[in-house]
């Protein structure tokens, strides 16, 4: 079946199966392949199946589509080893991909150690345990009375525990009670959000501060697809691991590894011990101990990520509820007054917090800066990058003469600020009340449109557009010159407004905005209700993924 590895960007080291006829990418929720970036179009791109063959299309995004370093300007058949890139997503198409569960990736690091990858084969597994349909308290038929005590002990331990940061390291210290032979021992997490293992809890004997601890890809991924528990008594000769550089390079000499299933029958993670010394090897009666631990320690661990969950959830909303009194205090609470204009301005979030920026900062001479800007990402995050561009937003506009070069100090300051892959889209539209002239800078940001008084529009700033903030650090900006004239309005708006969707996943798009404004519009406010209203007829209803962010300046007639 074929696939897309994402390389790049928030999703790099995912894997998408091309399971569909047709598979939709974009920033929408409703596409197949959800790219939660601001520069991603709402339907940006689509991988089409016509027999063996693959094709694909740019859907007229915003900023393109490349294949293999060519922007895409028709529909082109995908080769095996086509390098796609949206945005700052570069995505490989492999069309002989492998279908199964997703364990961590190739040399990645987990916050405790590394990962090596290997391949396991599928020859004959000599001792196992079927966790699948597998009886609670599984148990051999006879053992020591420290043994059974130490088993007893940690079930115990483990019913008394609520997170599964008390749950998973008591789990691992009363297994190393239960198995002497034991000199690591891990507890990995699916992920559901990337279907990833991720290591949460590790022990090591010789080294209990931790430090860089090696896994084997070919022992996780082999327990996770067949749902079964495995025991080597020597992973260093076993047949099982010939292929597998991984298990010898981490000298391993006997190892047990053994899903932890949930009530669904899902795998919720992997328990892992093993020991490097020959003497001490496990036993398959070790095995059936460790399975039916891990069998009890389900609901343990299930109730516990529950509670986890809801402690976070409870912690989202206090955080959310704070970071919107924050951001409501940095956003202004009505239109400034400007003798001779009139001024509208409208901002939602789609969630709690947004991401899109609005602000007036006057300047020398009676200026004023009209300033919006949509930076990546929704919820906190963003939230917490719109206030740091807004600060310096103010202070740059205000100490710097030239809106080109405190555009380029903005994008400056964004970059020292250490967000990493993120960006941002800016706009700044300088009034000058008394003559009507316009100066604009444009960092990557919708083109700003001027309507005049018949309810024409003609577009500005589209051609002057520089990059988005945060891109590249040497980024020049050039201004352009407008004007004023009595009865027009120069109109701002994010792209929560041209992309909104109807039911049908259509944008409401810059064409159906033009035909709204040439309505019979008298005031800026008017102007802005306008739009607003019609962008929810289109919607009629549907949720929406993206803040929405309007602002009208006209002048009044003479």
């Amino acid at each position: 079946m074929a696939e897309l590895i994402f390389r790049s960007g928030n999703r790099s080291g995912q894997r998408v199966a091309l399971s569909s006829p047709r598979v939709v990418i974009g920033r929408h929720p409703a596409c197949d392949v959800v790219l939660d970036i601001s520069s991603v179009s709402r339907q940006h791109a689509a991988i089409t199946q016509e027999e063996d063959d693959f094709f694909v299309e740019d859907l007229r995004s915003r900023n393109g589509t490349t294949v293999n370093g060519n922007k895409l300007t028709s529909r082109l058949r995908l080769q095996d080893g086509d390098e796609l890139v949206i945005c700052d997503q570069r995505i490989h198409f492999q069309e002989s991909g492998q279908t199964g569960a997703t364990v961590l990736s190739s040399g990645s690091r987990t916050d405790q150690g590394d990962v090596v990858e290997s391949d396991i084969n599928n020859s004959h597994i000599l001792s196992q345990v079927d966790m699948r349909g597998l009886s609670d308290n599984v148990e051999p038929a006879e053992q020591s009375e420290v043994h059974l005590r130490a088993v007893v002990g940690l079930r115990r331990a483990m019913a008394g525990s609520l997170s599964v940061d008390e749950v998973l390291p008591r789990m691992l210290d009363g297994l190393f009670e239960i198995f002497s032979q034991a000199e690591r021992g891990f507890v990995l997490l699916m992920d559901p959000k990337s279907e990833r293992l991720v290591l949460r809890a590790s022990r090591h004997k010789e080294n209990p501060e931790g430090g860089p601890l090696q896994l084997s890809l070919s022992l996780l991924n082999n327990v996770v697809k067949t749902r079964r528990a495995v025991l080597s008594a020597d992973a260093s000769s076993d047949s099982r691991f010939d292929s597998s550089n991984s298990v010898v390079d981490c000298q391993i000499r006997s190892v047990m590894c053994v899903p932890v299933m949930r009530s669904d029958g899902d795998v919720l993670g992997v328990v892992h011990v093993d020991s490097q010394d020959a003497t001490k090897r496990f036993e398959q009666e070790d095995l059936e101990v460790l399975a039916g631990i891990a069998g009890d320690a389900a609901q343990v661990i299930e109730q516990a990520v529950a509670h986890d969950e809801r402690i976070g959830q409870e912690q989202l909303k206090r955080d959310l509820e704070l970071a919107h009194r924050v951001q409501q205090g940095l956003l202004p609470t009505k239109p400034p007054v400007i003798d001779g204009y009139e001024v509208f301005d409208f901002y939602e979030p789609a969630q709690r917090v947004g991401g899109d920026f609005f602000s007036y900062v006057p300047l020398s001479g009676g200026a004023i800066a009209t300033v919006m800007a949509d930076v990546c990402g929704k919820g906190i995050s963003a939230a917490l990058m719109m206030a740091s561009l807004s600060g310096d937003v103010r202070y740059c506009l205000a100490s710097e003469s030239d809106p080109a070069v405190a555009v380029s100090r903005i994008n400056e300051a964004f970059l020292r600020s250490g967000w990493d892959d993120r960006f941002a889209t800016l706009i700044v539209a300088v009034l000058e009340p008394q003559s009507g002239r316009v100066t604009l800078v444009n960092a990557g940001h919708l083109p700003a449109l001027i309507r005049d008084v018949d309810g024409n529009v003609r577009e500005i700033s589209a051609e002057e557009a520089g990059l988005p903030l945060g891109v590249d650090g040497g980024a020049q900006y050039t201004s352009c010159h407008e004007e004023l004239h009595p009865g027009e309005t120069l109109i701002l708006f994010t792209d929560g407004i041209s992309e909104a969707m109807d039911h049908k996943h259509n944008c409401y798009g810059t064409e159906r905005l033009t035909e709204t404004l040439h309505k019979d519009l008298k005031t800026a406010e008017d102007i802005g209700r306008g739009v607003l209203a019609d962008v929810n007829r289109h919607a009629a209803g549907q949720v929406r993924s993206d803040d929405i962010c309007l602002m009208c300046v006209r002048r009044k007639p003479l």
